[in-house]
């Protein structure tokens, strides 16, 4: 049963969490609004293989920490299913990434070595649905080393 609206119970049920409210940020992880179409500096934070859980595919899921210049410490996820017509692309996004591996089933003990790289990345949104896309051009900022 809800309680009045006029009632002190509430606010007084959460007055005691007062202190630690104020001490308490946001994690730029939770803070993900609507990033801008654009083209941004990243980090790669995360890389794996794994399924699609609609269809079972493989899958590759990149978790991209923007730098920059706008957006700054959102985490983004860039997606790429694998499938025959798909190859190609992969390998164009691990080319990108500077990884090489001479056959895909090298990919998933090879994806750790991205982690910290710096890339790249455009977002585009069609029909209302965004990507991200890996950029060959690459502006890293002054504090961060391109390898």
């Amino acid at each position: 049963m809800a309680l009045p609206a006029d009632s002190e119970a509430p606010a007084a049920a959460l007055a005691r969490f007062d202190d630690e409210w104020t001490k308490t940020g946001v994690s730029s992880d939770e803070v993900n609004g609507d990033i801008p179409d654009g083209l941004y500096d990243a980090v790669i934070e995360d890389a794996c293989v794994t399924e699609t859980t609609s269809a079972g595919r493989p899958v590759v899921v990149w978790k991209l920490r923007i730098q920059g210049p706008l957006a700054a410490g959102c985490l983004v996820t860039k997606n790429r299913v694998i499938t025959e017509s798909t190859l190609g692309h992969l390998k164009e996004d691990l080319e990108m990434c500077r990884l090489q591996v001479s056959r895909l089933s090298q990919l998933p003990a090879r994806l750790r070595e991205l982690v910290d790289r710096p890339i790249g990345v455009e977002k585009r949104t069609s029909d209302g649905r965004p990507s991200f896309h890996f950029r060959w051009e690459f502006n890293p900022s002054d504090d961060m080393a391109f390898y």
